[in-house]
């Protein structure tokens, strides 16, 4: 018997396996139950669809937003073509409203310095000068209305002793270059054409302006040519006395009318009553009532 335990004892420490790992029937024999608990299908289905709905609420909501930026743009937009244009217009009308008075201004200046000159041929003189200033930017219109002012008083015809001739006296060596430059053939009358002389003065101008800084120059060489316009620069004495004269005139002349028109020049409201080739008017409604018709004579020549 004691063999017996003490060999049991021995087979209990010869075996290495751990106790624990040792399965024993009875365990193994028993039954293992796993629930896995599943929701129903109707709800994953309608989560699925509140979150497209949400989805497609968010796509359209930015795609409204889209437009609406759009819209806001399309509207800047035309706001600002329209602000252009009322832009446009106001200062076509300002530009426009200027030039006639300015236009209208310089005919009485010329119908002032020459009273034998009618309105029609005045306001014809001062158009004929403003387009040429307006092709040509560096001539300024008062600048040519002074030049012509005191050159010739606005006679086309006058002719001075060195030959010069026409409203800006040109002399003729000078003139057939401006003629043929400016695309116009060249004939002894040519430069009593008022717009062939006016338009031939204002290149004339135009180049000396490229040429000189300063108008001083300008008039010393259009007065003078540029042998005189050197003298003039140098201040020698052999300096024409005629353009020691003439300079300072024409700058004056031109300041004197830049002020006035700065200030606004004031236009009669009926100027009619300066041009010397009205007719007189005749009464008719006397006339038919049996009285001797009562005729309105013409005012004279230079009457103002």
């Amino acid at each position: 018997m004691i063999r017996n335990e003490q060999a049991g004892r021995s087979s209990d420490f010869s075996d290495p396996r751990p106790r624990a790992l040792i399965a024993h029937p009875r365990e193994e024999s028993e039954p293992r139950t796993i629930v896995i608990r599943q929701g129903s299908a109707w709800q994953s289905l309608a989560f699925l669809c509140i979150c497209l709905l949400l989805l497609a609420v968010v796509m359209m909501g930015h795609q409204a937003l889209r437009g609406i930026d759009g819209q806001r743009q399309e509207a800047t937009a035309a706001m600002a073509g329209v602000e252009r244009r009322v832009q446009q217009l106001e200062s076509g009308i300002a530009f426009d409203s200027k030039r006639r008075r300015l236009l209208l201004g310089m005919r009485n200046h010329i119908m002032k310095a020459n009273p034998r000159v009618s309105l029609i041929d005045a306001y014809r003189y001062a158009e004929i000068a403003l387009q040429a200033s307006e092709k040509y930017p560096a001539v300024d219109p008062l600048f040519l209305l002074a030049i012509g002012v005191v050159e010739s008083g606005y006679d086309p015809q006058a002719r001075s002793h060195a030959d010069a001739r026409g409203l800006y006296q040109i002399r003729p060596s000078t003139g057939r270059l401006l003629l043929r430059a400016l695309g116009w053939e060249y004939d002894d009358a040519a430069l009593y054409d008022p717009e062939k002389n006016t338009h031939a003065a204002a290149l004339y101008l135009d180049i000396l302006f490229s040429t000189y800084s300063d108008p001083q120059m300008v008039l010393a060489e259009y007065n003078g040519g540029p042998l005189n316009a050197g003298y003039f620069r140098a201040g020698v004495g052999q300096l024409a006395a005629e353009t020691r004269d003439y300079v300072p005139r024409v700058l004056e002349r031109h300041e004197r009318l830049k002020a006035e028109f700065e200030k606004g020049t004031e236009l009669p409201s009926d100027p009619t009553y300066r041009s010397i080739q009205r007719e007189g008017k005749t009464l008719v409604g006397a006339a038919a009532a049996g009285s001797p018709p009562s005729t309105v004579p013409s005012r004279a020549k230079g009457a103002r």
